[in-house]
C-alpha cells in the first residue's frame, strides 16, 4: 500500500492501486517526458547543436516557454528569462518534464487530511503530502544516483539472495543515471535511514541522504525500465509494528538514522561485516555530488561556517522561517562565492532544513537563489559593494578565527593600491597638461584656480563643451573613412561630494554661452506660443506652433520634447542640411538617473548608447505631438557625480550594453584635508578669453584636416592591442577599441585653436586647412592615454568578470564531448545498433537510433546493408572516413 500524485503540482495524494500504478506507467506522456528529458540532457552535455535546435523547435517546448512567461509577473523577471541562453531554457524544460511525471510515495500508505487555500481564495480538503501527516507502511526507498551504469548495481543486487528476498521493485530512474530499489524494512535494523544505510553498504554504495524523508517522491519510470517487480507485496504490504514504532518519530521530523550514521564526508558507519570489495571507493564516487564539504571559501570549509551560523537553532517549521532563512543564506553565499549561482544552490540544497521544504512542498531552491541575486543587484545599484549579513560575519569570525575583513584584506589592499596609482597618475597628467599650456594657452584659463591633479577633469569638461560648439565640423576616421564623423562625447566627472566639481559649472556658463544665447530666441518663441494657447478661447483659431532650435536640455526633459528639438535642430552647412548637437549638462548624476526612472523622462539610456556614434533611431507613437520619423541621435552630455551614481549607471548587470566604452569617466581626486587656494583677485580677462574663443568655435564648419592624428591613433591602438594579445585579455581589447575616438574628439578644439591663423571666414563661418605636428599628437596621445587608464580603472574588473561569466555560461564541457569522440573511435568500421549501444554506453536501442540518425546527417556513417535476425530486420552501418570533430 502506497500513495501517488498525478504530478508534483497536484495539491493532494491518493492511494495507489495496481491499476493506478500501471495506468500511470503506461501513459504515453511518461515515456515521452523521460526520453525527451534524457535527450535534452545528453544534447546539452555534448553541446550537440543539431539536437538542441531540434528540441528548441518542438511544439511542447514552445508551449513551455509561453507558460513560463505567463507565470512571470514582473517585467524584470521576463527579461531575465528571455536573456537566458537556449541550453539553460532547455534544461529548465527538462526539469519541468520530470516534475510533470506521476510521483509515487512508496514509504507511506496514507496521509492525514488537510485544508489548503487555493490561489482564488477558496479552500480544499484532501490528503496532503507533508511529513507531519504521514503513515509509514514498512517499505523503504533507496536511490543510488550518479552511476555510469545502473545495470551494474542491479547485477550486484541479484547475486545477494538475502537482499533480493526483501525487494519488491527495482527500476532505472528518470534521469537514466541511477537505480531505485523499493524493499521491505527490517525494524531490527532501525528506521528508514538505518535500513537504507545497511542495504546500500552491502551493495558497496552510499545511499542518497536526501531520501531519508518518508514523503520523498519517486517519479514514474518507463515500463521497459522496470527491472523487477513483486506485485503482490508492492501493492498490499503493510507492517503495523513498523508503523507504530516509527511513524510518530517521522511526524515529529526525527528522520535521522538511529543506529547508523552518515559521516561528515558522506560515508556511513555501520557494524556490518559483509561489505563488498571496493565499497569505500564506490561510496566516494556516489556521494561526491551530495556533499558540499569540498567547497571552500578562501581556503575555509564553507559548511563549517554555515554550521556556526545556525549553531544556536536551525530554522524549522514551527518558526515558519525556513524559506526566509534559505533566502538569507543564499544571499550571503552569493556575496562570498563571487555570485556562483550553481555552487550556491548546491550548498543551500544540502542543508537539512532546506531538504525538508523541498520534500514537503517541492521548494524551488533555484528560484530562491535567483531572488537572492536580484536583491544583491538592487543593493549594488545603491552601494558600490555589499557585505554578508551580521550573523554570517559573526559565524565567519567564530569558525575561521579571523574577521571577514582580515580574510579579504589581500583583495582590499589590491584595490587600495589601484586607487593610489590613479592618484599618482592624476598628478603626472596634470603636470603634462600644465606643460602643454604653453602651446595651448587657453588651458591656463580652463584650469584657473584648480590644483594640478584636477587639471585632467577640467581639460575633458572644456573639451566636451568646445567640441559641441564645433558641431558643424567633421573628420574621417581609420574605420570606414568614407563616412564623415562628428565630434561626440559622453563625459562623466566622478568625485566624492564636495570634492570641487563646481569648476564644471563655471566652464559650462562661459563656454556654452553662444548656445545659451541662441536657445533664448527659440525658448521665447515657444513660451509665447504656449501663452497664446492658454489665452485663446475654445472656438478661436489656434496659433501654429513655431519650429525653433533649442539645443541645451536639462535632465528634466521629456523624450517627446527632446526628440522634437533634436529633429528641429538642422542648419544648412555648405549646401547640405546638418543636424546640430543637443547638449545636456548636470552637476548631479544621481539626480539625472532618478529623473530617468519614471514618467516621460524614462529610457534615456537607449539614446545615450546611440549618441556616441550618432546611430539611427526612430519613434512612431499615436499621439499627435510626437515626431513620427527616423532620426540620428546627435547628443553630447556632460555630468558630474559620485562613484555611487556611476555604479547605478554602469554595473555588472548592464555592462554588456557597451555604454562603458562610450563614456569618458575622469576621476576628481579627494582633497585629503587640504584647503583650496584663497582667491582675492577677480580675473575677468580669463572669463572673457573663454567666451571669445567659444564665439569663434561656435562659428567653425567643415572637415578637419587631422589625418596625421588619425594615423598616429591607429598605430597607438595597434601597439596597445598587441599588449592585450600578449596578456590574453579580452577585457583590455574591449576597453581599448573606442579610445581613439575620445583621443581625437577632445583634442580637436585645442588643435583648431592652435592653428587658428590658418582659418579664414566663409560668410558667417570659419573654416580652413591646417597641418598637425608633434605637439598636436602629444596632446592627443595624452588624452587617449588618460581615457584608456580611466577605462581600466573604473571598468577593468567589470570587463574581466563579463568575459569570465560569458565563458562560464557558454563553455563546452570538453571532457563530455571527448566521450562522444571516444565512443565513435571505439566503433568498428562496420557495426550494428548493438555496437552503438555498447561503444557509446547508451541506455537502450532507442537512444542508439537517435545517435545513428545524427551520425548519418553529419555524413560520418552510412547504411551498409540490411539483414534478418530472429525474424527481425536489422541494419549494418559503415564509417565514411570523415573525421569527427
Amino acid at each position: 500500500m502506497f500513495t501517488y500524485q498525478k504530478d508534483t503540482k497536484s495539491l493532494f495524494v491518493a492511494e495507489c492501486g495496481k491499476k493506478d500504478f500501471w495506468r500511470e506507467i503506461r501513459k504515453s506522456s511518461t515515456a515521452f517526458n523521460i526520453d525527451t528529458r534524457r535527450d535534452i540532457l545528453r544534447a546539452v552535455d555534448a553541446n550537440d547543436e543539431e539536437a538542441i535546435q531540434k528540441w528548441a523547435e518542438h511544439t511542447d517546448y514552445q508551449k513551455f516557454m509561453l507558460k513560463t512567461l505567463r507565470g512571470l509577473k514582473t517585467k524584470t523577471g521576463k527579461e531575465k528569462w528571455q536573456k537566458k541562453p537556449l541550453d539553460k531554457k532547455l534544461l529548465a524544460w527538462a526539469d519541468d518534464l520530470k516534475k510533470s511525471l506521476t510521483a509515487f510515495q512508496f514509504s507511506c500508505y496514507q496521509f492525514d487530511e488537510a485544508t489548503v487555500k487555493t490561489k482564488d481564495g477558496k479552500t480544499k480538503k484532501g490528503a496532503r503530502r507533508v511529513l507531519k501527516g504521514c503513515h509509514l507502511n514498512g517499505l523503504v526507498m533507496l536511490d543510488i544516483d550518479h552511476v555510469d551504469n545502473p545495470m551494474e548495481v542491479w547485477e550486484k543486487l541479484q547475486k545477494c539472495e538475502a537482499l533480493m528476498a526483501r525487494v519488491v521493485l527495482v527500476h532505472i530512474t528518470s534521469s537514466g543515471r541511477g537505480i531505485r530499489i523499493i524493499f521491505i524494512a527490517d525494524k531490527q535494523i532501525g528506521n528508514l535511514a538505518d535500513n537504507q544505510i545497511s542495504f546500500a553498504a552491502v551493495l558497496g554504495y552510499a545511499p542518497d541522504q536526501s531520501c531519508i524523508d518518508a514523503t520523498r517522491n519517486s517519479f514514474a519510470p518507463k515500463e521497459d525500465e522496470i527491472l523487477f517487480i513483486d506485485e503482490e507485496r508492492l501493492f498490499t504490504y503493510y507492517d503495523e509494528e513498523f508503523d507504530k514504532r516509527f511513524t510518530n518519530d517521522y511526524r515529529e521530523k526525527r528522520t535521522q538514522p538511529l543506529y547508523h550514521q552518515f559521516d561528515a564526508d558522506g560515508e556511513t558507519n555501520t557494524n556490518l561485516t559483509n561489505l563488498t570489495n571496493g565499497c569505500a571507493q564506490e561510496k566516494d564516487s556516489c556521494n561526491s555530488c551530495n556533499s558540499c564539504s569540498e567547497i571552500k571559501w578562501r581556503g575555509y570549509d564553507i559548511q563549517r561556517i554555515i554550521d556556526a551560523r545556525y549553531a544556536d537553532k536551525l530554522p524549522c517549521a514551527a518558526d515558519s522561517n525556513r524559506h526566509t532563512e534559505s533566502l538569507k543564506l543564499a544571499t550571503d553565499l552569493l556575496l562570498m562565492l563571487d555570485g556562483d549561482k550553481a555552487q550556491v544552490q548546491r550548498i543551500v540544497e544540502a542543508q537539512s532544513w532546506v531538504k525538508e521544504i523541498i520534500d514537503e512542498r517541492d521548494e524551488n531552491v533555484g528560484q530562491t537563489v535567483e531572488s537572492a541575486a536580484s536583491c544583491i543587484a538592487e543593493k549594488e545599484k545603491k552601494y558600490a559593494s555589499a557585505l554578508p549579513s551580521k550573523a554570517m560575519l559573526t559565524a565567519i569570525q567564530e569558525s575561521c578565527g579571523k574577521t571577514y575583513q582580515e580574510i579579504t584584506k589581500a583583495q582590499t589592499a589590491a584595490v587600495t593600491l589601484k586607487d593610489d596609482d590613479m592618484a599618482r597618475w592624476l598628478w603626472e597628467w596634470g603636470a603634462e597638461i600644465e606643460a602643454l599650456s604653453e602651446e595651448y594657452p587657453l588651458i591656463k584659463d580652463i584650469c584657473k584656480g584648480l590644483k594640478r591633479n584636477q587639471y585632467p577633469a577640467a581639460l575633458f569638461v572644456a573639451g566636451g563643451l568646445m567640441m559641441t560648439l564645433m558641431t558643424r565640423c567633421t573628420y574621417r576616421f581609420y574605420h570606414r573613412p568614407e563616412e564623415l564623423r562628428r565630434l561626440n562625447n559622453s563625459t562623466l566627472i566622478i568625485g566624492d561630494p564636495a570634492s570641487g566639481k563646481s569648476f564644471a559649472t563655471r566652464l559650462f556658463k562661459l563656454l556654452a554661452s553662444p548656445i545659451v544665447a541662441a536657445d533664448k530666441i527659440g525658448k521665447d518663441a515657444i513660451n509665447a506660443y504656449r501663452e497664446q494657447m492658454r489665452t485663446k478661447g475654445a472656438n478661436k483659431e489656434k496659433p501654429k506652433k513655431p519650429k525653433v532650435v533649442v539645443r541645451i536640455h536639462p535632465a528634466r526633459t521629456s523624450n517627446a520634447q527632446f526628440i522634437q528639438d533634436m529633429v528641429n535642430a538642422v542648419e544648412d552647412v555648405n549646401g547640405e542640411p546638418m543636424q546640430l548637437h543637443m547638449l545636456t549638462f548636470d552637476t548631479e548624476l544621481d539626480n539625472t538617473l532618478s529623473l530617468q526612472k519614471g514618467g516621460s523622462y524614462i529610457d534615456k539610456q537607449a539614446l545615450q548608447l546611440k549618441a556616441f556614434h550618432n546611430e539611427e533611431d526612430g519613434q512612431a507613437y499615436s499621439n499627435v505631438d510626437s515626431v513620427f520619423q527616423e532620426f540620428y541621435v546627435i547628443w553630447n552630455f556632460i555630468y558630474t557625480g559620485t562613484p555611487i551614481a556611476l555604479k547605478k549607471m554602469v554595473n555588472e548587470q548592464n555592462f554588456g550594453s557597451g555604454l562603458a566604452t562610450r563614456l569618458t569617466c575622469i576621476p576628481l581626486p579627494a582633497t585629503n584635508f587640504e584647503m583650496m587656494s584663497r582667491e582675492s583677485f577677480v580675473d575677468y580677462d580669463s572669463d572673457e578669453r573663454l567666451k571669445a574663443w567659444a564665439e569663434k568655435l561656435d562659428r567653425m564648419k567643415g572637415e578637419l584636416s587631422v589625418q596625421k592624428i588619425v594615423d598616429e591613433l591607429y598605430d597607438w591602438t595597434a601597439r596597445r592591442m598587441e599588449d592585450a594579445k600578449e596578456n590574453d585579455s579580452k577585457a583590455d581589447e574591449m576597453l581599448l577599441k573606442r579610445c581613439a575616438y575620445h583621443g581625437l574628439n577632445f583634442a580637436a578644439p585645442f588643435i583648431v585653436m592652435r592653428h587658428w591663423d590658418k582659418m579664414h571666414q566663409d560668410g558667417n563661418y570659419w573654416c580652413g586647412e591646417f597641418e598637425t605636428d608633434e605637439v598636436d599628437w602629444k596632446l592627443a596621445e595624452l588624452i587617449v592615454n588618460i581615457q584608456y587608464a580611466c577605462q581600466r580603472h573604473y571598468f577593468g574588473a567589470m570587463a574581466e568578470n563579463y568575459f569570465d561569466n560569458k565563458l562560464k555560461d557558454a563553455s563546452v564541457n570538453v571532457q563530455r564531448r571527448q566521450k562522444t569522440l571516444e565512443g565513435f573511435e571505439r566503433l568498428p568500421e562496420v557495426f550494428t545498433t548493438e555496437d552503438v549501444v555498447r561503444c557509446f554506453q547508451l541506455r537502450n536501442t532507442a537512444a542508439a537510433y537517435m545517435r545513428i540518425s545524427r551520425l548519418q546527417k553529419d555524413h560520418l556513417i552510412e547504411k551498409d546493408e540490411e539483414f534478418a535476425e530472429s525474424g527481425t530486420t536489422k541494419s549494418r552501418y559503415r564509417k565514411t572516413g570523415v573525421m569527427m570533430c
